[in-house]
């Protein structure tokens, strides 16, 4: 009898595994049959080689694992992020210290960018037509060629001067140091720690996981958060002029707690998190995660995604994500609509890509482990500026 229960368990665990599995076969669809909607980073578990990217399709086809499945080996470990750019997609792999360079309609590999000393990569934004800075939790910049997928150089930087988020404005860079040493300016003719000016604008660990966004206007905004003159806990949306390089403008968001008078449905509330953000295509409204209040009286929230208008610099709640409870990433596509990666209860299974939609209404996919960041084809045809 327990011979029998013994094979009845392991033939269910068995049918569960390959259930779980069967899209892993089978052609990539050509642009011609399915357009790609959208790319997905699954960030996948530490330290296994589970990384991977997820392609979803015009007409909700959804592969979780494109990379793998184009190349018939494994991407490699902790996918961090992706940039379009030459019409390639370069994803840098933190745990592997490398950056694939990926064909966009085959998903096949054209080119790896080896690192051949100890590094983080994080995030990566093209310079000019053939060259590339990757940033580092390291301590360091690495300048790459887009070109022959090569490092061109290892820049370092003070001890703890690591840099996640960058953007590039003009002809310079603006990169958030993520343990609240502020924003670091560089000129992209002298990228070195010599060069290096500071903005003291900080950036900690909740909000190193939000975007700094350059808005219609030329004005970068970065998340932050801390307290007010009332001693009251707010996220904190800074407005930096890049020529001046000055903050000249803060926008102050309250985040309530239970028995506050000022609290109603939907007003933002304290919890904790680590904030996401998104820019809409005309770079006219930033959109970013909060919690929301559910309940007056028994002071409960959940994770939504509210709006700010860059001109008027008002806020308001722009979507509910009912029932996401772990926000890995999130992203506003350039027709308007709330995705959210939702890792579900890091225990390194798949996740789920939702679509919250205008009417209330939900739909999702199952992705890869560790969703963590949304690339919108749509933008693809936005330059570099």
């Amino acid at each position: 009898m327990k011979k029998f229960l013994f094979l009845w368990l392991f033939l269910a665990v068995l049918f569960a595994a390959c259930t779980d599995d069967d899209d892993n076969v089978g052609e990539i669809p050509t642009p011609e049959v399915n357009k790609v909607q959208m790319i997905v980073v699954n960030e996948g578990l530490f330290g296994t080689g589970t990384a991977d990217i997820s392609v979803v399709y015009e007409d909700g086809t959804t592969i979780w694992n494109a990379f793998e499945r184009a190349n018939g080996v494994p991407m490699g470990d902790v996918a961090q992020s992706i940039t379009y750019f030459n019409g390639k997609y370069f994803v840098v792999l933190n745990g592997s210290a490398k950056i694939e360079v990926v064909e966009p309609e085959t998903f096949k590999s054209v080119g790896t960018i080896l690192y051949t000393q100890k590094g983080s990569p994080r995030f990566m934004v093209p310079i000019n037509d053939t060259e590339a800075i990757v940033t580092d939790l390291q301590g360091q910049l690495v300048r790459v060629n887009t070109s022959d997928y090569s490092v061109v150089e290892y820049i370092p930087l003070a001890t703890n001067w690591g840099i996640e988020k960058i953007v590039k404005i003009g002809n310079k860079l603006f990169g958030a140091n993520p343990a609240g040493k502020g924003i670091a300016v560089f000129d992209v003719n002298n990228i070195s720690e010599e060069g290096k000016r500071i903005i003291r604008v900080l950036v900690k660990d909740n909000t190193k996981t939000s975007k700094m966004h350059l808005d219609k206007n030329n004005k970068l905004w970065v998340l932050t958060t801390g307290t007010n003159t009332q001693k009251e806990n707010c996220v904190f949306w800074n407005c930096i002029d890049p020529n001046t390089e000055e903050v000249v403008d803060v926008v102050e968001i309250p985040l309530l707690k239970k028995g506050n008078p000022n609290l109603e449905i939907d007003t933002p509330m304290s919890g904790g998190l680590y904030y996401r953000s998104d820019i809409s295509g005309d770079k006219s409204t930033i959109y970013f995660s909060m919690n929301a209040c559910t309940d007056v009286k028994n002071g409960t929230y959940q994770l939504a995604v509210f709006e700010l208008n860059v001109d008027t610099k008002d806020t308001k709640l722009y979507r509910k994500t009912t029932g996401v409870t772990q926000m890995y990433g999130m992203g506003v596509s350039p027709e308007g609509e709330v995705y959210v990666c939702d890792a579900i209860d890091y225990t390194a299974q798949r996740g789920y890509l939702r679509h919250f939609q205008e009417n209330g209404s939900e739909t999702a996919v199952k992705i890869g482990v560790y969703p963590r960041m949304i690339w919108f084809t749509g933008n693809e045809t936005v330059p570099v500026k």
